[in-house]
């Protein structure tokens, strides 16, 4: 088992918080400490871990294809890229 300090005035405040939650001081102790850490998991998971293109983007927030999109898109793909940069 680890010891931690703290001050007097936290102490005393946590000693208040248990008795009128009828709860052990070491158990509100740890119920706060276990509260602070899942917050601070949320922060850490949000932050985006990998770079996601914007075509990928574009099919998570709704984008429709086009209707007259033909099965071989990377020729036309192709061909419009040839068209407007040669």
């Amino acid at each position: 088992m680890n010891t931690i300090t703290i001050d007097n005035n936290t102490y005393n405040s946590i000693v208040r918080y248990a008795q009128q939650n009828n709860i052990s001081v070491s158990e509100a102790v740890v119920t706060g400490l276990n509260s602070f850490l899942e917050k601070f998991k949320e922060k850490v998971s949000t932050k985006e871990k990998y770079y996601i293109s914007p075509e990928v983007k574009a099919l998570e927030v709704g984008f429709e294809c086009p209707q007259d999109l033909s099965e071989d898109y990377r020729k036309e793909y192709h061909d419009s890229l040839t068209s407007k940069y040669l």
